[in-house]
């Protein structure tokens, strides 16, 4: 599993909730950073931050859809208007969560996405 979220204590938030329940995890700081590693290690899900410097959010669910990249991808953004939420859908998010992160949330959005 992939966490992509250039705030470090974000990251650690979100990688501790997840190491918890016994998933390995990578993590990347940026966009960019994120893209290689899907490619380069093809994680089983990515939970994806949409503000960051350099590729943000929105740019890195455009490049995946565009090049085929197929991980799942579960959106964790303090955004929360209906239109983001419904861009993100429209370019292959398959969950949302909000920020401040709610344990209970992501872990249901994480199972629930891997056992398709």
């Amino acid at each position: 599993m992939l966490v992509t979220d250039d705030s470090i204590f974000q990251r650690k938030i979100v990688t501790s909730i997840l190491k918890k329940k016994g998933y390995l995890v990578l993590e990347a700081s940026n966009g960019k950073d994120a893209l290689e590693i899907l490619v380069s290690k093809k994680p089983d899900l990515m939970i994806l931050d949409l503000l960051m410097p350099e590729m943000d959010g929105f740019e890195v669910l455009r490049e995946a859809k565009k090049t085929g990249i197929e991980v799942p991808i579960v959106v964790l953004t303090s955004d929360i208007q209906e239109s983001t939420r419904e861009m993100c859908e429209s370019l292959g998010a398959m969950g949302f969560v909000n920020k401040p992160v709610d344990e209970e949330i992501l872990l249901e959005n994480v199972s629930r996405i891997l056992e398709r």
